[in-house]
């Protein structure tokens, strides 16, 4: 079998990273809901306490999963500009063997 350039399969995956960065941070800030919970409780905390403990390190979390998910973002989108930047190479190139000018190539982008 062989390999095969396929536009298709750079677009998924910058569609999955996005939704693992979607996902992430709300990953975070339930974890760290939890995790400040319990520390609060550890430390013979009760009631208004133990719900502030959380929400004080769930948003501490939701600050590291805005990051994560960030750089899962750019991620997706370096590779959609890669494949931008194939379809209008591919396009400037076919342009050229066919004969015409450069300038009346249209360039666009891609996903």
């Amino acid at each position: 079998m062989a390999v095969r350039y396929d536009p298709s399969i750079i677009t998924k995956h910058a569609q999955a990273l996005y939704d693992r960065a979607s996902g992430i941070i709300f990953a975070w800030g339930v974890i760290g809901f939890i995790a400040g919970a319990a520390l609060a409780k550890a430390m013979n905390a009760e009631g208004f306490i133990v719900l502030m403990g959380g929400l004080v390190v769930a948003l501490i979390g939701v600050m590291f999963g805005r990051g994560r998910a960030f750089s899962l973002q750019l991620q997706a989108q370096v590779a959609l500009c890669q494949v931008a930047t194939e379809a209008n190479t591919r396009r400037a190139a076919e342009a050229t063997v066919a004969g015409v000018p450069p300038t009346a190539v249209q360039m666009n982008s891609v996903g």
